[in-house]
């Protein structure tokens, strides 16, 4: 059942401080469930770069968007959307996407249906913008969130693999 008392807002370049403390709550997520992928960034340093690239894509490209959900002004979960070109030199494919760059829930919000809400929204902008399909990419360590993509219909297309007998 939803919660009432979420909103979850559309937006641009205006909301691109509200994810802030998600993003680096996913951060640090990421390197407790990936260690052996080495340090992370400080936090001045991994915003600045996130919060950047987040603004260019925003720029280069009007389809991109921001969906921030919240309680009040306390933010709980943002997605950053962003069209891609998909094109492939073996299959007759080349269409136009739309890729969750980031999806982050905090961890009092999980279980609430945020997540799902925010995936119904960008589906139905897969429709109205006629995009030619919705991908995203997960760390393989994150279960959680590979069951939580699985439940909402997403499988696994491509497999990257990396050579861990050498170190850097």
């Amino acid at each position: 059942m939803a919660d009432d008392s979420i909103e979850i807002i559309r937006g641009g370049e205006e909301l691109l401080d509200a994810p802030h403390a998600l993003w680096l709550a996913l951060r640090d997520h990421h390197h407790a469930i990936a260690p052996e992928l080495g340090a992370v960034r400080s936090d001045e340093d991994a915003w600045t770069r996130r919060r950047a690239q987040y603004a260019a894509w925003l720029a280069e490209d009007n389809g991109a968007f921001l969906l921030v959900a919240r309680r009040g002004e306390h933010v709980l979960a943002y997605a950053f959307i962003r069209p891609v070109e998909r094109t492939s030199t073996t299959w007759a494919t080349e269409r136009r996407e739309l890729d969750i760059e980031t999806l982050s829930v905090s961890p009092e919000a999980r279980g609430t249906g945020i997540g799902a809400r925010m995936i119904a929204l960008i589906r139905e902008e897969v429709g109205r913008g006629g995009y030619g399909g919705l991908q995203v990419t997960a760390i393989a360590q994150n279960v959680d969130a590979l069951r939580f993509y699985e439940r909402e219909g997403f499988a696994p297309e491509f497999i990257h693999l990396r050579d861990t007998t050498r170190t850097p």
